[in-house]
């Protein structure tokens, strides 16, 4: 029985434009997606940026390309204009080379404020954090600081041994776990500490606890490791790489835990922490940041083939600098930074 040619058009014609829909919106979101790219995701230092009263996108957008927080003036416009962002708070956010262009678009319109309270980004510190909170008006940072640093946040069992050479607020670095929290009409800088770490008490309970003796380390020495962890990688599939590296060096006695920080570098993200307790299981004993820029990582147990990868790094690194000053003048700040110690 032959197939009816009227019936074949009247099918042939909707699934064509289905698949033309389709690829114009695998298009645009290729586009859209590589108009997003970090200005340089191996550079995850943060640095502070001004949105002066009455800013609008375009202003922002070319403030934003002076400082190499983005690629592009023109192309974080589009985006602002494509996802309706407006409404820019005044203050000054702690940015980083290594953030998309959403997750900058993001954090100037919201900053730390939410429906519920506020949010805690991973990878604050305590003085960092007290200057947002005192951006959006959540917190005084004279008082947010004073209250990090008050002598019975030192009696806390949340918090451990406390080690003599640390003093105020550096006690409680790292400690207040990042996330979003639910403000009390009456809260002050003291109840919002104390409430971001019985946060941590809570998620970092018994088994936690259980499982950093089994390792051999406390808990401040497991949170300096997992402030590590988030410094050194945006990529969430490399945290338990990262993490089984540092172990493994200290297990091989390359690195003491007494070699390590005496206080966390920021506040960790709960991925950080459970891959710090959590370790990758294998023999690499060293990591350095990829020479394709990208922001990933190489891992290695040989340290010859590791100074061949970082010698690679260095020169990619050197070449992009070389680049970027050809085309857009001198880049302020470029690191040459992404080995594992």
């Amino acid at each position: 029985m032959k197939e009816d040619p009227k019936s074949i058009k009247r099918f042939h014609r909707p699934l064509v434009i289905i698949t033309v829909l389709i690829l114009l919106s695998v298009v645009v979101q290729w586009y859209v997606s590589m108009m997003s790219k970090p200005y340089d995701r191996t550079r995850t230092t943060y640095a502070d940026f001004v949105v002066e009263e009455g800013e609008g996108l375009s202003e922002i957008a070319v403030n934003l390309d002076e400082q190499k927080f983005i690629r592009s003036a023109s192309q974080f416009e589009t985006l602002g204009k494509i996802t309706f962002a407006d409404d820019f708070k005044p203050g000054t956010y702690y940015l980083s080379p290594s953030m998309d262009s959403f997750s900058i678009l993001r954090t100037l319109q919201s900053g730390l404020t939410t429906s519920k309270g506020f949010t805690v980004p991973a990878g604050y510190t305590v003085k960092q954090l007290a200057t947002a909170l005192d951006r959006d008006g959540l917190a005084d940072k004279d008082e947010f600081l004073k209250a990090a640093a008050s002598p019975d946040l030192a009696k806390l069992d949340v918090l451990g041994e406390n080690p003599e050479k640390l003093k105020g607020a550096d006690l409680i670095e790292g400690f207040l776990l990042p996330g979003e929290y639910t403000l009390s009409a009456d809260a002050d800088e003291t109840m919002m500490i104390i409430m971001m770490l019985d946060a941590f008490g809570n998620f970092y309970d018994e088994d936690c606890s259980a499982r950093a003796d089994e390792l051999g380390i406390t808990t401040r020495q497991l949170l300096v490791m997992a402030s590590m962890i988030e410094k050194e990688t945006s990529v969430d599939k490399e945290r338990a790489t990262i993490s089984g590296v540092i172990h493994n060096q200290i297990n091989m006695e390359l690195v003491s835990v007494d070699d390590l920080p005496d206080k966390p570098l920021c506040s960790p993200s709960r991925e950080s922490i459970m891959a710090a307790l959590y370790p990758e299981e294998h023999e690499y004993t060293y990591y350095v940041l990829n020479s394709t820029l990208d922001g990933t990582h190489r891992f290695t147990a040989d340290e010859e083939e590791y100074n061949s990868w970082l010698e690679e790094y260095e020169d990619a690194v050197k070449a992009a600098s070389e680049e970027a000053e050809e085309t857009e003048g001198p880049a302020d700040g470029t690191e040459s930074e992404g080995e594992g110690e």
